[in-house]
């Protein structure tokens, strides 16, 4: 049985000022980095995931408590991520010594609850880019490979588009990165609590950003479909949110279909 984090009464001086340390630098890499702000300032919500991993690891409690490991590769990783202002390297660096030390004793293995805590951090949404770009490329392909075989006459240019004479952009903000932040901080979430010693977790995980990526597809084949349809003022407008709404929200019913079918394969 596997086991994370000492009591504090268990702990010397030296690892009670770390637990201190820790509780301080979590705001600063929030702060460090603040194009989340621009980005999306509902991401917030991510930080939830906090008194969740507590409440988790109070609920699969170990018998016997085990000192900190791997903490001086994990301190290393939180310190180059400061100093090169990498939220992704922060976020992973922080939570495996959040992990070590402020979690209480539990079963569930270090790695897949430090796993759960890097969603409490917006690293996708602030380091995403090459990602973003990735699926706005792929995106806008397939897009224009369905409305060829559809029959209209498509030009396509990267992520520039003319579908039966109507131009379609597939811009930054289409590049999925928002939901790709909420699909791993929730969806990471959602498996934690669905598969929290199961080995289903991993699977579910492997497959975020996968069904990010589907969900984002199908979007932009949506609004396209719907400017050939009513034309672009039209997909632009309310549908271009709600409409995206209502693909997440298929993507997110899928996804729990999923997990409940794994659950039942590993139970």
């Amino acid at each position: 049985m596997s086991s994370t984090a000492p009591t504090l009464e268990g702990l010397r001086p030296l690892e009670r000022s770390s637990v201190a340390l820790l509780g301080v630098i979590f705001p600063l890499i929030w702060a460090l980095d603040r194009r989340w702000w621009q980005l999306s300032p509902d991401v917030l919500v991510i930080l939830a995931i906090l008194p969740l991993s507590w409440r988790l690891a109070r609920q699969h409690s170990a018998v016997q408590p085990s000192r900190p490991r791997f903490t001086l590769p994990a301190a290393i990783l939180l310190g180059i991520g400061i100093l090169a202002n990498q939220m992704t390297l922060m976020a992973f660096g922080w939570s495996w010594l959040a992990v070590s030390y402020f979690l209480p004793a539990t079963s569930i293995s270090p790695a897949r609850l430090g796993c759960l805590l890097t969603g409490a951090f917006p690293w996708v949404l602030t380091d995403g880019d090459p990602i973003g770009w990735w699926f706005r490329l792929t995106g806008a392909h397939l897009t224009a490979l369905t409305y060829e075989a559809a029959g209209y006459h498509v030009v396509a240019h990267g992520t520039e588009l003319v579908v039966g004479g109507i131009p379609i952009s597939v811009e930054a903000a289409c590049g999925g990165m928002k939901l790709l932040q909420v699909l791993m901080s929730g969806g990471v979430a959602l498996t934690a609590l669905q598969f929290p010693r199961q080995r289903g977790f991993w699977i579910m995980v492997g497959l975020l950003p996968v069904l990010a990526w589907l969900a984002n597809t199908l979007r932009i084949i949506v609004i396209t479909g719907w400017s050939l349809r009513f034309g672009i003022d039209a997909a632009a407008g309310a549908f271009h949110t709600w409409g995206a709404m209502g693909v997440i929200g298929t993507m997110l019913g899928s996804y729990l279909a999923l997990s409940h079918w794994i659950s039942k394969r590993f139970a």
